[in-house]
């Protein structure tokens, strides 16, 4: 099987170069390498919500043209492509069929993407945790590893580890029957309040954890919802949360990396 990987760099398409037999493109503004694959890996994307607002034109294309252009160039490969769950505006638990948003540009975006696959899967992914370079990003998981104090509040979320998301990648490549959008995060959902003292206890309970009941956001679907993973969990397994996290932090300290050293 030949797959391509657009999107090597960032924090997922880097921890998928590393587990998955992929191709590569050096040079990310170009696309088409004349080869013909069975499947294309989009993990091209700015996650970052306040950057699209202030920077339309550039992640137009990211967000969802390079859609145009993968189907262009690889028109008989099957695109697994990576959307977000912010796309979400409804309350409660929200399954692929609830109610979303286009008030925020990088929402827009994405939507758009997933719409333009003709033959492809879409994952709406939670926060993602689990790259053992933990420089790489620097968002809750890296904040509480690094920081000996934090306030974290107790709004739920859906933690999705990179084990996880390769682990449903390695599904739709054996089997070949996902099709359309799946939510996609480990099996059961937190607080960012429970998360941090979790970690915490892993890394031997010397960090201080403040609880407060909101951190307010710039986006009005933030802390809104909970993604349901019933449609995903027809087709393949989810590992919880907790256990990917217990796995990710032994591979940390197995690793010796220097963040961690402390905790040994």
């Amino acid at each position: 099987m030949k797959i391509l990987l657009l999107g090597h760099k960032g924090y997922l398409g880097s921890y998928i170069n590393e587990n998955l037999d992929v191709d590569i493109l050096e040079k990310r503004e170009v696309y088409n390498n004349r080869k013909t694959y069975d499947y294309v890996i989009n993990c091209i994307g700015k996650p970052n919500l306040e950057y699209c607002e202030k920077n339309i034109d550039e992640t137009n294309y990211s967000n969802y043209k390079v859609i145009e252009d993968i189907q262009t160039f690889y028109p008989t490969a099957k695109i697994i492509n990576f959307s977000s769950y912010y796309v979400y505006d409804d309350n409660g638990f929200c399954t692929e069929d609830s109610k979303t948003t286009n008030e925020y540009k990088y929402c827009e975006q994405k939507q758009k993407g997933e719409s333009l696959i003709k033959n492809g899967v879409s994952f709406r992914v939670g926060k993602l945790y689990g790259h053992l370079d933990i420089s790489k990003q620097n968002k809750l998981t890296e904040h509480i590893i690094k920081s000996d104090e934090v306030t974290l509040d107790t709004i739920p979320f859906n933690p999705t580890s990179l084990n996880q998301v390769l682990q449903v990648i390695n599904y739709e490549l054996e089997n070949k029957n996902l099709f359309g959008i799946f939510n996609l995060s480990n099996k059961g959902f937190t607080t960012h309040y429970e998360y941090g003292c979790y970690i915490n206890d892993l890394l031997g309970g010397n960090k201080k954890i403040n609880q407060v009941s909101e951190i307010k956001r710039d986006f009005t679907n933030y802390g809104k919802f909970l993604m349901s993973t019933e449609k995903l969990e027809k087709f393949c397994t989810l590992t919880s949360w907790e256990q990917d996290m217990k796995n990710y932090v032994d591979s940390l300290l197995k690793h010796k990396k220097s963040i961690l050293l402390n905790y040994e």
